[in-house]
């Protein structure tokens, strides 16, 4: 979240950091190790002024987070504490579970996007096919040291080639007479940076260059526009979730009974199920036709039918 006016250089030496580990949970059991924060001991124990905060995701949940909590916590961690002005902590890093080609929820939580690829995660053509790639920021090659470092420029060089063909494949998309030519880096080439931590190479060139993208979000109106799209964003996704959840308890409530049975149909010891577009399109129209009943606040149903 934006700092105060009083606090904009905030980012590049902050006094406050809170970093927020998601860890997947298991489908099956939904238990999570929650072992991101044993990795990080000093940073956890030897500063007052550091939240480390493992967190479940949501098992099966897509994304890389936990859902609309994870928005949440991030919003109570950037809110501004004790009627001032400043939030609770200036920085707040956000570690998704391991990502795919296509999960991109990671851009609807944070303001700048940094992807970690480790040495030979891919080539210039699997680079090109991530998803991810169209919402990313800074991409840092990890582990450039030792045996790992020849594979590290290799995986550089690949990955600066793919954004350098999707910002010239988004920058062509662009109607001609559009006076917004820029993409998520704020029009800037995005770069991709090599880093050791076993070593602190390219660490202060990394952060360095978050705090750039930063400064350029803020000075373009892109960092308040990001704000305006992730609540917009997340208030239809909890829409969703909360009319999925009212029709599914509606539909476990009215399903216990059985169906009767035509004695003249020839199929009637046949168990035909429809596909399952057209059962959704039934089940919709079911529904409709019997009205939505909500509660109010003291428990009592409010039977309303459809317009």
């Amino acid at each position: 979240l934006e700092p105060s006016d009083t606090a904009q250089d905030s980012w590049q030496t902050p006094e406050r950091l809170a970093v927020v580990c998601v860890d997947p949970s298991s489908v099956l059991q939904g238990g999570s190790i929650l072992g991101d924060k044993t990795r990080m001991p000093t940073l956890a124990a030897a500063h007052d002024r550091v939240l480390v905060r493992p967190a479940p995701s949501s098992a099966g949940t897509l994304g890389g987070l936990a859902g609309q909590r994870t928005y949440d916590t991030m919003q109570l961690l950037g809110h501004a504490a004790g009627g001032t002005k400043r939030p609770l902590f200036d920085v707040i890093f956000l570690e998704t579970v391991g990502l795919g080609q296509s999960e991109v929820e990671i851009a609807q939580c944070v303001n700048v996007v940094l992807l970690c690829i480790p040495p030979g995660g891919g080539d210039a053509l699997q680079g090109v096919k991530k998803g991810i790639l169209e919402v990313t920021h800074v991409v840092a090659i990890t582990k450039a040291d030792g045996s790992l470092q020849a594979a590290a420029q290799s995986t550089a060089a690949d990955y600066q080639g793919a954004l350098q063909f999707r910002d010239g494949v988004e920058q062509s998309l662009q109607p001609p007479d559009s006076s917004s030519h820029e993409n998520c880096a704020g029009g800037a080439p995005r770069r991709v940076i090599l880093t050791s931590a076993e070593t602190g190479q390219g660490l202060a060139d990394l952060w360095q260059t978050l705090c750039h993208v930063r400064r350029q979000q803020l000075e373009s109106g892109q960092w308040r526009q990001q704000e305006r799209t992730q609540q917009e964003y997340w208030m239809w996704k909890s829409f969703h979730t909360l009319v999925q959840k009212h029709v599914m308890e509606q539909y476990q409530s009215t399903s216990t009974q059985e169906p009767q049975e035509d004695e003249e149909s020839p199929h009637k010891n046949t168990l035909v199920a429809p596909p399952p577009r057209v059962a959704a399109a039934q089940l919709l129209r079911q529904l409709l036709q019997s009205g939505i009943r909500s509660r109010d606040d003291n428990g009592n149903e409010n039977p309303s039918q459809p317009p």
